[in-house]
């Protein structure tokens, strides 16, 4: 029953580009299978009732907030600060009532990485979802099958292999990891919880809730849209650095150098989804080649 919790959040947040409700357009199967897994979770523990009403008002609020029509400014601000509040809150495990499952504990992948641990965060995923729910309507729409194809081009080329060799040379050249191939016998469960917990979060709230409104800013105040994209890309990448301080300053940098790609692919695509998987794919090299989580 644990596991159904997460796969239907897996399906819910793979169901949000359908639309089906009307000419409100919104994503019925999407939130059939959200609130699946808010039962799912409530059920087994994951989460306990005052958590799962949480989870609940914040679907409901990222809901109104991508399917009203023309609430007032002042409304719709205050709306997507208390979007950005919850959901932060709960990426950072600070919703009461949450129990994530443990899934590795402090294992060590090779003789001289630090050790490892893995939790499968339900709070994380959640927040991702909602943020999604909300930011979906705002991406570029591509006309044609054709054109959404050309805009995942744009967004990986040349923007993903670039930033995964800077990203890579820099945590080499200051020491954080060594070539260090391996496949444990976790891998799977790593690849559902970076990919759809972790990068899902992370993307949506530094790309959707904060790169694209500061390039907007820049740009109604006269930037051009290559310098106000620079500007909105650096500024998004310096929060991201500083939010993976805990691993020391120099895997922050590191990873503010791996956000400038993501936020370049994003730039190029207008597309959230390109930022997620070229995340997600450089954690997995990362996680299958090099040390991992880093050296000790």
């Amino acid at each position: 029953m644990i596991d159904l919790a997460f796969f239907a959040l897996a399906l819910a947040i793979c169901c949000l580009p359908l639309r089906a409700f009307g000419s409100m357009h919104l994503p019925l199967p999407s939130l059939l299978f959200a609130l699946c897994a808010l039962l799912f979770a409530l059920h087994t523990a994951i989460i306990n009732v005052q958590a799962a009403l949480l989870g609940l008002f914040t679907a409901l609020l990222a809901l109104w907030l991508a399917a009203a029509a023309t609430p007032p400014l002042w409304l719709r601000a205050i709306g997507w600060c208390m979007l950005a509040l919850l959901t932060l809150s709960a990426a950072l495990h600070m919703w009461p009532g949450i129990h994530n499952p443990l899934l590795v504990n402090a294992q060590q992948l090779t003789p001289d990485a630090i050790p490892f641990t893995l939790y499968a965060n339900f709070d994380k995923g959640l927040a991702g979802y909602c943020l999604l729910l909300a930011l979906w309507p705002t991406q570029a729409t591509p006309t044609s099958q054709q054109s959404l194809l050309q805009a995942y081009w744009r967004g990986f080329w040349p923007a993903w292999p670039l930033s995964v060799a800077l990203a890579m040379a820099c945590a080499i050249g200051l020491g954080l990891i060594t070539f260090a191939p391996k496949w444990p016998d976790f891998a799977l469960q790593f690849i559902f919880c970076n990919l759809l917990l972790t990068c899902v979060a992370e993307e949506a709230f530094f790309r959707g809730l904060l790169q694209r409104p500061l390039f907007q800013q820049f740009t109604q105040r006269g930037c051009s849209e290559q310098c106000a994209a620079w500007c909105a890309i650096v500024m998004v990448s310096l929060l991201f650095g500083l939010a993976h301080l805990a691993g020391g300053w120099a895997y922050a940098l590191v990873a503010t150098v791996a956000s400038v790609g993501y936020g370049w692919a994003y730039q190029r695509s207008g597309r959230i989804e390109v930022a997620i998987v070229a995340h997600f794919g450089l954690n997995l090299l990362h996680f299958g080649l090099l040390t991992y989580p880093m050296l000790r």
